[in-house]
């Protein structure tokens, strides 16, 4: 009987396709001499790096073997991300010196790999958009009780994005709503130290910065705060929200909701150039209270 192709392309399956690919490539070994190995077919090998299918749970461990990956933390992640392929969805609550568990998703993987993310905003800045003075700042009350050394953790993950982005040729598009451009986190240096950085990037043809009036009463306004992986094709997007209860990520079909919310934020907010100009006046009374 042939092999089916699974219905759904997981971001597990594609986080372990990924790995299982750098660990071969730093290896210096090619997929025809690693197909050799197992017995495969490369081109079999090739499907199973792209996520195209699943990877078996024994063959992961043969590559391992092959790969010269005998410690134990990192062959039981892999093991465990490769019998858990078919999964979806993850919820992480469990953070370790500040930081979540990799054994589903490297988020700045998920930054630099997505073709377009699309971040809609209500209280803070998106990640990506942040100064560090601004993010540290933004660490500060969000994480009161965490340690000096989860703060500067978690402030080293939030640069790793945006590096990871930098690295990329994937787009942004964000929608803010007014109130971000108005709250200065009890710091107005910082603030308009922002807001100038906010206003330079929006002139960037890869990034996109639409914000959501007052009077714009559209329903997913009233949601809070996501953000959409949209992946290449034929890989389905992936939903993103942060609140105390940790990290969620949110996989096909239920995705598929974020998306059309968002369409819905992006169309009833003002022009990208509208935007910026209100980018730019925002900054600009914060000078005239200097």
């Amino acid at each position: 009987m042939p092999f089916k192709e699974p219905v759904q392309r997981t971001l597990r399956a594609q986080w372990l396709g990924h790995q299982m690919r750098e660990l071969r490539r730093q290896r210096g070994m090619t997929l025809k001499s690693t197909a050799d190995y197992l017995g495969r077919d490369h081109s079999a090998l090739a499907r199973y790096e792209r996520a195209e299918w699943p990877f078996k749970h024994h063959d992961v461990a043969a590559l391992l073997d092959i790969y010269g990956v005998f410690d134990g933390r990192t062959r039981a992640r892999l093991l465990r991300l490769s019998r858990d392929t078919w999964r979806t969805n993850q919820w992480d609550v469990d953070f370790t010196d500040g930081l979540p568990d990799r054994a589903y998703v490297d988020h700045a993987w998920l930054v630099g790999h997505a073709q377009l993310i699309c971040s809609y905003h209500t209280q803070l800045l998106p990640d990506l958009l942040q100064t560090p003075a601004y993010a540290d700042r933004a660490l500060r009350l969000r994480e009161a009780a965490a340690t000096p050394a989860d703060r500067a953790a978690r402030l080293a993950e939030r640069i790793g994005r945006q590096r990871a982005f930098e690295a990329g040729s994937n787009g942004l598009s964000v929608v803010l709503d007014d109130a971000v451009l108005r709250r200065d986190l009890g710091d107005a240096d910082v603030m308009r130290a922002q807001l100038d950085h906010l206003a330079t990037l929006a002139r960037r043809q890869r990034i996109e910065i639409r914000v959501l009036p007052a009077d714009a009463n559209t329903t997913p306004r009233f949601d809070g705060p996501f953000q959409v992986f949209r992946m290449p094709e034929p890989y389905p997007e992936v939903a993103y929200l942060e609140n105390l209860a940790g990290q969620i990520y949110v996989e096909a079909p239920q995705s598929k909701r974020f998306v059309l919310a968002f369409d819905q934020l992006r169309d009833a907010a003002l022009t990208a150039a509208d935007s910026a100009h209100l980018i730019t006046a925002a900054a600009l009374r914060l000078d005239a209270r200097a």
